[in-house]
């Protein structure tokens, strides 16, 4: 991984033994059967606790509409993540 922005998903699912990239190939995988939390729980995870800006640097634009095509956007609550995330799922 050379990511230098993934720090930023570090403390998503530290609780459950999850790392940065461990988060970050979930999220581009979706293929949660070998960790603690579904792939829907970590995604919303990283809506909440991680703002647009730094999603923008960890991954790409087709990377961002893979994991966020089916996001529910009335369960964002962060008026700028749900605004970005709509501007590129729609």
């Amino acid at each position: 991984m050379t990511n230098k922005h993934i720090h930023h998903l570090e403390k998503i699912c530290s609780d459950y033994c999850m790392s940065a990239s461990d988060v970050y190939n979930l999220l581009l995988s979706k293929n949660d059967a070998d960790f603690p939390l579904s792939f829907e729980t970590v995604r919303d995870k990283v809506l909440k606790d991680v703002s647009a800006d730094s999603l923008q640097n960890i991954f790409t634009l087709e990377e961002l509409k893979s994991i966020f095509s089916d996001t529910n956007i009335k369960k964002v609550k962060n008026p700028q993540t749900r605004k970005f995330i709509t501007s590129f799922i729609k």
